[in-house]
């Protein structure tokens, strides 16, 4: 990353503060500094893995001395040892000031009328190169979803940008899967069947985080797609309807998948939320849910609460219509986002699609990836 560069250190008590050329003033302290030693006793070269235990580095710590060396670099002496620690002004800067990331990559909730569409990238001769790839992954961090177009309709196109990106999460539903019409489907999503807004998976510990969804044929009348922003609507029922919003970020559903040899159930509320009462996740697979389990009393809030949430992620303000065209290929945040379908007719013609999953944390470090390389 971009950095300013040191001007002055000193120790002070246990401490170093250094002054950055922006006018900045950074206090180190002295076990994070040690911890942080990057020579080749202290992390592995190759791996970028720490050598040091932190158990070792003593609770009393100090620098002996510090300086600023001749190509800029903070140089330490430590009290134990007499180890000497050599510290990149860059990785200094990014890691111990308030600089502000150059990414734009706030999330930007949406409704339909902020956006009818997912936004698109068309290819070049079926080609995603690095730029691409980066708009579009960081498209996903703000929107929830970014559309590829004009891709070969051959079955290696989802398999193979998945592993660009990151290792595919396998799920009961294979490692690649087919979306066609199945007379004995173990899901509705293989029938023709319209489905309703929903997120994938909800039935797991961790549902998949980002879902790629490539069209390949596109032949039946009908079947158009939607997707809906869950974290919009949460935020919406949160200002309008704060009493359900309660019951949908506390109260939990056991959300179960029974189908076939398998039985995998997850209790979690529908809108999920971090430590910090941040959005985390939102969990809707109308058709498997396993019975609820509250009080009699309850019962009425509850449910009123649910149908208010899934009456809107159904509504046309907030979900988008689009029809999904032979090449088209959608990577959505299935934790953020629910996806559904139109009824189509199979008598009319022939429909498939292809896809995967990967995590979200996989997106993050591709980012991260090619960043990296543009720094070089």
């Amino acid at each position: 990353p971009a950095s300013e560069s040191l001007v002055s250190v000193q120790i002070v008590n246990k401490s170093l503060v250094v002054h950055w050329s922006d006018d900045q003033q950074s206090t180190l302290h002295p076990i994070w500094l040690r911890e942080n030693c990057c020579c080749d006793q202290c992390l592995n070269q190759v791996t970028r893995e720490h050598l040091v235990d932190l158990r070792d580095i003593p609770a009393d710590i100090r620098p002996i001395s510090a300086d600023i060396d001749e190509r800029g670099a903070l140089v330490v002496i430590w009290s134990d040892q007499n180890h000497c620690s050599h510290y990149n002004p860059r990785w200094l800067y990014a890691h111990c000031t308030n600089r502000v990331s150059a990414r734009d990559d706030k999330i930007r909730p949406w409704n339909t009328n902020d956006l009818q569409e997912p936004r698109s990238f068309n290819t070049v001769d079926g080609i995603i190169d690095d730029d691409i790839l980066y708009e579009v992954l960081l498209t996903i961090l703000r929107y929830g979803v970014a559309r590829i177009r004009a891709l070969p309709v051959d079955e290696r196109q989802v398999e193979d940008l998945a592993l660009r990106i990151g290792p595919i999460r396998e799920t009961h539903f294979d490692r690649i899967f087919d979306v066609v019409s199945k007379a004995d489907s173990d899901t509705l999503a293989n029938t023709s069947h319209h489905l309703a807004a929903h997120t994938d998976i909800p039935t797991r510990e961790s549902p998949p985080g980002i879902q790629l969804l490539h069209c390949r044929i596109a032949e039946a009348k009908g079947g158009h797609s939607t997707l809906t922003d869950g974290f919009k609507v949460a935020k919406d029922i949160k200002q309008q309807f704060p009493a359900y919003y309660e019951i949908l970020t506390t109260v939990k559903w056991c959300h179960a998948n029974r189908a076939g040899p398998t039985d995998y159930r997850w209790e979690s509320p529908i809108i999920g939320l971090d430590q910090q009462g941040e959005l985390r996740e939102v969990r809707l697979l109308p058709f498997s849910r396993a019975p609820l389990q509250a009080d009699y009393d309850d019962m009425d809030d509850i449910y009123a609460a649910l149908k208010c949430f899934m009456e809107m992620v159904n509504s046309p303000l907030y979900q988008m219509t689009f029809p999904f065209k032979a090449g088209d290929l959608i990577m959505f945040d299935n934790r953020r986002l629910l996806h559904g379908r139109g009824e189509f007719y199979p008598k009319t013609g022939d429909r498939a699609l292809r896809g995967t999953y990967i995590e979200r944390d996989d997106v993050m470090s591709k980012i991260r990836q090619i960043e990296q390389r543009r720094c070089q």
